[in-house]
């Protein structure tokens, strides 16, 4: 009875809204201002820019009514993913090259660019989902559908609980709800991880 009148319950609630076209920029546009250059700055979208654009993602993220969110890891969330898997260093570059090593040992042909791209489809979910939004799906229990092959991460609150039981989840960071012409962007502390690694 409880799970049909949460099912019920979230039917009305509009956990999926139409993206705001005011804004002028595509998702790719906003993620491409970091300008991907490897810095400093652990705040911004250096990697991500250079593996959306190493997994040739970037013109489907600039799709203009694409309508979707994107979970964003910053460069600080992909130097902690490369450390959890035993990286020592802390700047960007070594991280990336650390990550790609990391994906071509667990592709099976020695290919990193399929198991990246699902990485990175693994932190895009149709519709816009604000920080209002995981509240509420935390609240109904209702997972996350993902653009990898229906794949689910949990929201609890802030804290996205992905498939890696081992390395420490993210959470929904600054920027926050930040509009796109074609979705929405969250930014996150660390990397969803699809598998258990």
């Amino acid at each position: 009875m409880f799970k049909q009148l949460s099912f019920a319950v979230l039917t009305l609630i509009p956990f999926a809204v139409t993206p705001n076209t005011a804004s002028a920029q595509t998702i790719t546009d906003i993620v491409s201002a970091s300008g991907g250059e490897f810095d400093n700055d652990r705040n911004d979208f250096d990697i991500l820019l250079t593996a959306v654009v190493a997994a040739d993602l970037a013109g489907t993220l600039a799709t203009p009514d694409l309508g979707v969110t994107v979970f964003a890891p910053t460069d600080r969330a992909f130097i902690r993913l490369a450390r959890d898997l035993g990286f020592e260093g802390n700047d960007e570059e070594g991280a990336w090259n650390f990550l790609v090593a990391a994906l071509t040992d667990l592709a099976e042909d020695g290919d990193p660019i399929p198991v990246l791209t699902n990485v990175l489809l693994y932190h895009v979910a149709p519709g816009n989902i604000t920080r209002f939004g995981l509240i509420l799906r935390t609240f109904f229990g209702s997972d996350i559908t993902t653009l990898l092959d229906g794949a689910t991460f949990r929201p609890f609150f802030f804290w996205l609980i992905d498939n890696d039981p081992d390395i420490r989840n993210p959470r929904v960071i600054a920027p926050r709800n930040l509009e796109a012409s074609n979705g929405l962007i969250q930014g996150i502390n660390r990397v969803l991880v699809p598998l258990d690694l």
